[in-house]
């Protein structure tokens, strides 16, 4: 087994026929060994795999296995999509090079992928996590986007809470008369349920049916400019009277009574009703 690792790499062949034919004692090769390229650039981990590869491969190999055994329980749990034949090598690699946890993460970020439309395991709740703070601050993000940012969480580059930094300062540039609320810890769904409240009112719909992509919700958010030349929030009074122009207002209940009272006011006022 000795002579399989010292052929394994050309450099090392080359060492022992030198060692051999210049007898040099068992110090000397050792020291010689420790300034080759093989033994500088592998660590020790990697080195006593490599004897145990082959000095006792009943050993590697079960050793090898809890490994892989625990790459695949990671993989379930961050939600790493990985196929066996792939898991069985960086198995390997791992146990070779000594990778630990975060190692270990690093090389599974590259596997966090979509399945059937989603992400599994950690970073599906992830995915989930940024999805609603993307819808709270009217801002689109795409499964590109949410793959990039989840890779990063897992391989420990960045995290969500960055992620969902950058997606507010998404949402300040939209709406930068709201910068300020957005960056003290507002979102902007938040900023905008007085408005979506009355129009649900108004238009006798559900007021979480109305998005923050809705037109009318989005010019209050981004209302009339200012003295100072910025955009202000629409008051909810000149907000009522836009939504009663919405020709979805005509068809409401409220509308009809609305318009009935006032028809009612008028004949009253010219002595035509009691």
């Amino acid at each position: 087994w000795i002579a399989a690792i010292l052929n394994s790499d050309p450099e090392l062949k080359r060492l022992f026929k030198r060692a051999v034919g210049k007898g040099w004692t068992a110090e000397k090769f050792q020291a010689e060994l420790r300034s080759t390229k093989w033994y500088q650039q592998n660590g020790e981990a990697y080195r006593n795999g490599a004897v145990q590869k082959e000095a006792d491969p009943a050993t590697f190999k079960a050793n090898v296995a809890q490994v892989r055994t625990r790459l695949s329980m990671m993989a379930t749990e961050l939600g790493a999509v990985v196929g066996g034949a792939t898991i069985k090598k960086m198995a390997e690699q791992a146990y070779m090079l000594g990778w630990d946890d975060n190692q270990i993460r690093r090389q599974m970020a590259e596997y966090v992928k979509y399945s059937d439309g989603r992400l599994l395991g950690q970073a599906g709740q992830w995915e989930s996590d940024l999805r609603e703070y993307a819808r709270s601050m009217g801002v689109k993000i795409s499964n590109k986007t949410i793959q990039g940012a989840v890779q990063r969480a897992v391989a420990g580059k960045r995290t969500i809470e960055d992620a969902k930094r950058d997606l507010m300062e998404t949402a300040a540039s939209a709406f930068p008369n709201l910068a300020d609320r957005i960056r003290d810890g507002e979102t902007v769904a938040e900023i905008a349920d007085p408005y979506r409240q009355t129009m649900g009112a108004l238009l006798e719909t559900d007021p979480d049916a109305i998005g923050l992509d809705d037109a009318q919700v989005r010019r209050a958010l981004s209302g009339p400019v200012g003295k100072d030349g910025k955009p202000t929030l629409t008051t909810l009074y000149d907000f009522e009277r836009e939504v009663r122009r919405d020709p979805r207002w005509l068809k409401t209940r409220n509308a009809r009574d609305s318009l009935m009272a006032g028809t009612q006011r008028l004949l009253s006022d010219w002595g035509l009703v009691g």
